[in-house]
């Protein structure tokens, strides 16, 4: 941030600041016909509404209040009059100077008055009509301040008019602009120092780096952030303190700048009230608060101690995982439910607006949100999966890395990481292969189609002997053949088998079909799926003599489910 961007900025700000606030002084108007048509409806509708009493109209001359006309004289509005008093002050204005101002009382239009005369040269006048009854005014009252106040104006002209008066005015200012340019300089460095230095403090801080996640840089240029913002809000207040004093030293641009101070204080004291009348519910909210983190760390521990996969755990790992971070949620949000009326400005309209807008964004964007949560809590409370598992959904294989609220994460063996929604979990079903693998192994399934050509006896010795060779293969419980369909042509055999890791369940399925093949090669059986094209001269039958080959082996034992 260079010197010129920052002073743009606070110039911004500083023009911001000074213009008037939107809807802070609604037209009269409009309140006054209000009341003037509730009148009329509880009247008969003959009579007429009374006329809209006229808008005050100021009287200024040289950024000075000098008067207020409140009524109309001689079908000239307020606004008219103040027009044309100014006009003819600005026309004898120098005369005014020399002389000063003389009043003189008169009557118009019945009404007692006061007239205002340079000499002999009429300026304006104020009516009985023009005081405000409710504040206490007299005539004599107002011709008293408003000749002071005609008086500061020349006053004030006459100094503007002395070169003495000039010159000192502009060297207090260029000094005053000298200090503040001095002064944005060195707020600039500070704020670069300061800025760098709460940046290492923060990269420092080890407790915002997460397992999975560090948070150190985030939080890190938040607070550098800060810092900057809290920089440039000091220097808004030098630029208005300069801007004022500045004002205040011409006697033209003097009642600016008083008012500029006096509104600049008038905030500075409403902030002040105002974050001393929040200082009690601030405190009240943040009691709840660290209530709260107190009560979130003892269910977080207490839960975590219940988590444990063996057969002495109150729960699953997982489902303790799931229980904790709910258990969290919930403390958090009945404390924030309970800590949010006592939160400075937390019945405006702003904040009653923007718990709308979020409360209608959830409504609107939950419901595929709320169907994965609940499908979450039937996989982590029914227990069907579990964090480290081997598991299949259709054609997907893999072991499952995590469990969360919305989705579930499986690493396959091609090292895929894929990301399964927990209502497809749910609505299809799985298997589960690690979850009996300490009692029973997980099951290796393979299956050959052999013709009716080869004796059945020898394909189940072949496919023992196969799967009794291959590494990885379990010897209990002992594989077994189920010849599982007799087809047309052919006849279908099913090898089972048991390996006891399930995440090498694939390389021990690849091993035990290579095994196969070698062990039919060295029968001299192929591995194949016959198709008639016609019907051979004699049938395709085994002679008796044929069903138990003797080629080395027990003929005579065979297999089948343990």
């Amino acid at each position: 941030m260079n010197p010129t961007s920052f002073v743009t900025r606070l110039c911004v700000l500083l023009l911001l600041f000074t213009l008037p606030a939107p809807g802070a002084d609604p037209p009269k108007a409009k309140g006054v016909l209000g009341d003037a048509s509730s009148i009329a409806e509880e009247k008969p509708a003959e009579e007429p509404a009374p006329a809209a009493a006229p808008e005050p109209s100021e009287l200024v001359w040289w950024n000075r209040e000098i008067a207020t006309f409140r009524s109309p004289v001689a079908k000239l509005t307020p606004e008219v009059r103040a027009a044309d008093a100014l006009k003819r002050i600005e026309e004898a204005s120098d005369q005014l100077v020399e002389s000063g101002v003389t009043t003189e009382e008169a009557e118009i239009d019945g009404e007692t008055a006061i007239r205002f005369l340079v000499g002999e040269t009429y300026l304006f006048s104020l009516l009985q009509s023009d005081l405000d009854e409710l504040s206490g005014e007299t005539l004599d009252s107002v011709r008293t301040t408003t000749l002071a106040h005609l008086e500061e104006v020349r006053q004030a002209r006459i100094e503007q008019g002395s070169a003495q008066a000039i010159a000192s005015g502009v060297t207090s200012a260029l000094v005053a602009t000298a200090i503040f340019i001095a002064a944005l300089v060195l707020l600039r460095m500070i704020t670069r120092v300061g800025a760098r230095a709460v940046e290492r403090r923060v990269r420092s801080w080890k407790r915002l780096h997460l397992a999975r996640a560090d948070l150190r840089p985030h939080v890190a240029t938040l607070a550098e952030q800060l810092v900057k913002i809290s920089a440039l809000s000091f220097g808004f207040y030098l630029l208005c303190v300069w801007g004022a004093f500045v004002f205040n030293q011409f006697p033209l641009t003097e009642p600016l700048g008083s008012a500029f101070t006096e509104r600049l204080r008038n905030f500075g004291f409403g902030l002040l009230r105002s974050a001393a009348g929040a200082i009690p519910g601030l405190f009240t909210a943040g009691f709840i608060l660290l209530i709260a983190r107190w009560l979130a760390r003892m269910v977080d521990r207490v839960i975590r101690s219940m988590g444990d996969d063996s057969d002495q755990g109150l729960m699953a790992t997982d489902t303790a995982k799931a229980t904790r971070r709910i258990a969290i949620a919930v403390i958090w949000i009945f404390a924030l439910v309970l800590a949010y009326p006592y939160l400075p400005g937390s019945g405006s309209d702003a904040f009653k607006g923007i718990s709308v807008l979020i409360g209608l964004m959830i409504s609107l964007g939950s419901s595929g949100l709320i169907n994965q949560v609940m499908s979450g809590f039937v996989l982590l409370y029914s227990g069907s999966v579990r964090t480290g598992e081997y598991v299949r959904l259709g054609e997907i294989e893999g072991t499952i890395t995590e469990m969360g609220i919305l989705a579930v994460k499986i690493l396959t063996p091609q090292r895929e990481y894929l990301t399964i929604p927990n209502a497809v979990m749910v609505s299809n079903p799985s298997t589960n292969f690690s979850r009996l693998q300490e009692e029973t192994g997980v099951p290796v399934i393979t299956v050959v189609t052999i013709g009716y050509d080869a004796p059945w006896r020898q394909v189940h010795r072949l496919l023992t002997s196969a799967a009794a060779d291959s590494e990885g293969i379990l010897d209990k419980p002992e594989p077994y053949v189920i010849q599982k369909a007799l087809s047309d042509w052919y006849a279908e055999y099913t090898l089972t088998c048991y390996t006891g890791n399930a995440a090498r369940r694939g390389a021990v399925l690849s091993a035990l079909n290579g095994r196969v093949q070698d062990a039919f090669n060295e029968a001299g059986i192929q591995i194949m799926s016959p198709h008639y094209k016609d019907d051979p001269p004699q049938p395709l039958v085994i002679p008796k003599d044929r069903w138990f080959p003797q080629d080395g082996g027990d003929s005579t034992k065979t297999t089948g489910s343990p």
